[in-house]
Order: C-alpha cells, then sequence, then structure tokens
C-alpha cells in the first residue's frame, strides 16, 4: 500500500502524506456509495418480494372471487321465477382484491416482478408478461361489468314489482270477464249446440284449475288462449250475450292479461340469460387465472 501511495504521490507530485489523506478520503467516500447502495438494492429486493407476496395473495383472492360471484350469479338466476325472485343483495359478494390492486399500483406491480437482479435473469419472462398483462386486463373487465351487472340485476326486482301489479289487475278483469260470460250464457234458453259449446269451456277450466290456481304462469296463459280459440271458431254463443262493442272490450281484457304475462317471462328470461352470460364470463376469467398463475409467480397453485 505504502508502494502505491508513494508512486501516487511521484505521479501527482505531491507529498505522500496529503496523498494519504487523499486515498483515505476517496476509499470512505467510495465505501459510503457502495454501502449506501447495497442497502438501497436490498431494500429494494425486500419491497419488491413484498409486493409480489401481496399480488400473490390477492390474485388467489381475486380468483375465489371470480368463482363464488359466478356461483352466486347461476344461484340467482336458479330461484328467478315469474311469481317470485330472491334478494339480489343476498348474491352480491365483495371482492377486497379489487380495491387492493389500486393500493398497490400497476407501476408498483410491474417493478415488482420486471426489476432488480432477481428478474433480470428470468426464463419464461415473455409467459410472465402475458400473465401480468392478463392479470390487469381481467381486473378492468370485472370492474366494468360489476359497474353494469349490479344496477341491471338489481332492477329485476323493481320493474318485476310493477309488472306483477299490472299483471293481477289484468288477470282479475280477464277471469272476471269470462266468468261473465259463462254465467250469462247459462241463464240463455238452453240448446244442444250451447250446451256442448259451455261444456268445452267447462273442462279447459277444470283441466288448468283442478288443483286449484297453477303455479305456472304459462297454464294461464295456455287457459286463455284455449278460451280464445274456442271462441273464434264459433263465436255465435257470444252473439247472445254482447254486440261488437262489448266483444271488443272483452277480449281486450283476456289479450291484456296474455300480454302482461309476457311482459313478465320476457324480464325473468333476460334476467336469467343475462345472469349466465356474467356467470360464464367470470368463469372463464377465473379459469385464465389459474393456467396463467404459475408463468407469472413461477410455483403451481
Amino acid at each position: 500500500m505504502s508502494e502505491f501511495i508513494g508512486w501516487l504521490s511521484q505521479y501527482l507530485g505531491i507529498d505522500k502524506t496529503p496523498t494519504a489523506t487523499i486515498m483515505v478520503s476517496l476509499t470512505v467516500f467510495g465505501l459510503g456509495i457502495l454501502t449506501n447502495e447495497t442497502i438501497k438494492a436490498i431494500v429494494g429486493f425486500r419491497e419488491r418480494k413484498t409486493t409480489r407476496k401481496i399480488v400473490r395473495r390477492n390474485y388467489l383472492i381475486f380468483r375465489d372471487y371470480l368463482f363464488d360471484q359466478a356461483k352466486a350469479l347461476r344461484d340467482f338466476k336458479s330461484l328467478l321465477t315469474a311469481k317470485s325472485g330472491p334478494n339480489f343483495n343476498a348474491y352480491v359478494l365483495p371482492c377486497a382484491a379489487l380495491d387492493n390492486y389500486k393500493d398497490i399500483s400497476y407501476k408498483n406491480s410491474f417493478k415488482a416482478f420486471f426489476s432488480g437482479l432477481e428478474n433480470i435473469i428470468l426464463l419464461g419472462k415473455n409467459n410472465r408478461i402475458v400473465a401480468f398483462d392478463n392479470l390487469y386486463n381481467s381486473l378492468s373487465i370485472i370492474r366494468i361489468e360489476q359497474e353494469r351487472m349490479f344496477p341491471i340485476i338489481a332492477n329485476f326486482q323493481v320493474e318485476a314489482t310493477a309488472i306483477i301489479v299490472k299483471l293481477n289487475r289484468s288477470l282479475d278483469n280477464a277471469f272476471e270477464a269470462t266468468a261473465d260470460v259463462n254465467m250469462k250464457l247459462r241463464n240463455q234458453p238452453s240448446s244442444y249446440d250451447l250446451t256442448e259449446w259451455l261444456d268445452v269451456r267447462r273442462k279447459f277450466y277444470e283441466n288448468y284449475f283442478a288443483q286449484g290456481d297453477p303455479e305456472d304462469l304459462n297454464d294461464v296463459k295456455d287457459y286463455f288462449l284455449a278460451i280464445i280459440d274456442i271462441e273464434t271458431k264459433d263465436k255465435r254463443p257470444l252473439d247472445l250475450i254482447m254486440d261488437e262493442k262489448d266483444f271488443f272490450y272483452y277480449r281486450k281484457k283476456v289479450h291484456q292479461a296474455i300480454g302482461d304475462i309476457d311482459v313478465l317471462h320476457k324480464l325473468v328470461n333476460n334476467t336469467q340469460a343475462y345472469c349466465m352470460i356474467v356467470s360464464k364470463k367470470f368463469d372463464s376469467t377465473a379459469h385464465q387465472l389459474v393456467s396463467l398463475y404459475q408463468p407469472l409467480f413461477g410455483k403451481k397453485i
């Protein structure tokens, strides 16, 4: 070391003492920089490692949420009928991972997986990039789907309630109108054709209402359609008790009930179909996360 200081002193043209002082200062300065950079590298490594652990934990939470929410939507769809609908709020599941990923930020996550010495030599880096992009693409898709899904499905109960109120009123009017026809015709002079015509109507009623009010509104609709069919084939009995104006308003009541049944069924069918579409989207997104877990984290689930 003294020989080096002597050579450096001679090279710089100064005494050995100041040369040694300069050497000590430079050495301390260099060691300080090296120590500082080493500490920064260690801290950065630990931060990236911690971030990867947090991303991984929330990845699994997100995956489980998708599977659970998909099943909840299928359950909601199976319980959805024209006569009743479950409370959708009971089938809306929370997902803390969606908020957690906002707190982590895309920038910090990207650094954790693609910067630092531990990520320089990385086999399957392209696959990791694909898996990473898929994660954040999935988060974006599900956030949008949630914002769109919950109001649409939750609004079912509001729409269904209004339709059912209207349907109950139209059903009362239609049943009252068809019952009035029976009563008025039975007060008419008896004839073979009239008796046979009334018997056919009575059999329709017995077929559909023998066990009380049918559970399926389609049975009620079929009953009204059967009544319309027999009256269309032979309208003569109706001509005995009503003129064309009365007949128009009578038929209007029956058709109104049929139309309201169709409106309710359409709402139920559309909501059920939407539930299945969203459920399948959640399921497929979850399966993608499962398949890309190993490329992203370097281990199996």
